[in-house]
């Protein structure tokens, strides 16, 4: 019948989670995907505009003081700054692939790795500054370089390399610094306030509990299906609290909780709820996310039961396939107005996390489709 199921449960521990003891865990965990989400966002682009005008400012600063025999013996002249800016601009193109390899491509590797990778890029900026110059001379009505000038020139241009890159990852060291120093403080001000949240989760919980053991206490003896309404829903607290420190529970106490779930909602919505829960015996200790099951049961009953005059039955069945197990949640009811893009499109959030969660854990996506016009069907596999 629906409603009922031949599968026996293992019955949840009635212990209260002990917060206290896995609190400093938990929001450790929360800090530290905190800090991987920030270290993953985009370089802001002006960090990026601060960075290319220091590249700029170090070629016309040192440029100016390599330049400044020159200018001290012959003074300022136009032909003195035209040479300054070719050889700015000349240094700048000869730079930049270098730039973009080791401060943008490679940012991943360790910095002992990038400064060796120097020994090799600084030919690259010397061989491109080279060829620019050998391609400007004749154009400028100069002869080409020889080879004795072109070794001539190694030297210098290697000092002014190093200095450059320098220059760039000193820059890069305090801003990473800072950037480190921000995210501290803030990992910090989270760890604390989980300090807080933990401790109150610590005690509501007992007062919870201690007000519906009250209450079911002053209930008199008529009243036993009220008695076992409350048990349920305390049930379902605990499984709540148990879901907040274990990453993943067995499905017979997934399905346990489902059949709870449902048992309360038939409550309120009395005959037009039906529901019924089928499982392989054999896949009771396949582990499972907690609340994993239940965006899509609440779904099936918010937007298939509750709008049907007639109502209609929520399925959840299990079923073992190879390697996997298939599990499917199907109702029937109302039909759905519209597209699943639109069904995750919308303002609420359980389904979006329930997908994600499940692609995170197994890497599978969940499947939605018609339930034959008369609501919806979601289906997915987990590992056997």
């Amino acid at each position: 019948m629906p409603g009922r199921t031949a599968i026996r449960f293992r019955r949840l521990p009635q212990r209260l989670v002990d917060l206290n003891n896995r609190r400093r865990v938990i929001y450790c965990k929360l800090a530290f995907f905190n800090g991987q989400y920030m270290m993953q966002q985009p370089q802001p682009s002006n960090a990026t505009r601060k960075e290319l005008l220091l590249f700029m400012s170090c070629f016309v600063i040192m440029s100016m003081l390599y330049g400044m025999p020159r200018l001290i013996e012959y003074k300022a002249s136009l032909h003195y700054f035209k040479e300054l800016g070719i050889d700015c601009v000349f240094m700048a193109m000869a730079c930049l692939p270098v730039w973009w390899i080791h401060f943008r491509k490679l940012t991943h590797w360790p910095l002992k790795k990038r400064f060796l990778l120097h020994f090799a890029t600084c030919y690259i900026y010397y061989g491109i500054w080279v060829l620019l110059y050998q391609w400007y001379n004749p154009l400028d009505g100069l002869p080409r370089m020889t080879t004795r000038q072109i070794i001539q020139n190694l030297g210098p241009n290697l000092l002014f390399y190093i200095q450059v890159f320098g220059i760039l990852h000193i820059y890069h060291f305090f801003r990473e610094r800072e950037t480190q120093l921000t995210r501290e403080k803030e990992l910090q001000d989270l760890a604390y306030q989980g300090e807080i949240n933990a401790l109150k989760a610590q005690i509501q919980p007992h007062f919870l509990f201690n007000t519906l053991n009250s209450i079911s206490a002053s209930l008199p003896p008529e009243q036993e299906q009220t008695r076992m309404l409350i048990a349920r829903l305390a049930d379902t607290f605990r499984y709540a609290l148990l879901s907040t420190r274990e990453e993943l529970v067995p499905l017979s106490d997934e399905l346990h909780f489902m059949h709870t779930y449902l048992s309360l909602e038939q409550t309120r919505f009395g005959k037009r709820l039906q529901f019924a829960v089928d499982a392989d015996d054999s896949i009771s200790r396949v582990q499972i996310p907690p609340m994993l099951l239940q965006p899509l049961v609440e779904n099936a009953v918010k937007h298939g039961i509750e709008p049907a005059i007639d109502g209609g039955t929520v399925a959840i069945a299990c079923r073992k396939k190879g390697a996997k197990v298939h599990i499917s949640v199907r109702n029937t009811g109302q039909a759905f107005q519209g597209t699943t893009e639109q069904l995750f499109r919308s303002k609420g959030v359980g389904l979006v996390n329930m997908a994600r969660r499940l692609e995170r854990h197994y890497n599978e996506k969940l499947r939605v489709s018609d339930n034959g016009g008369q609501g919806l069907c979601f289906e997915f596999c987990i590992p056997a």
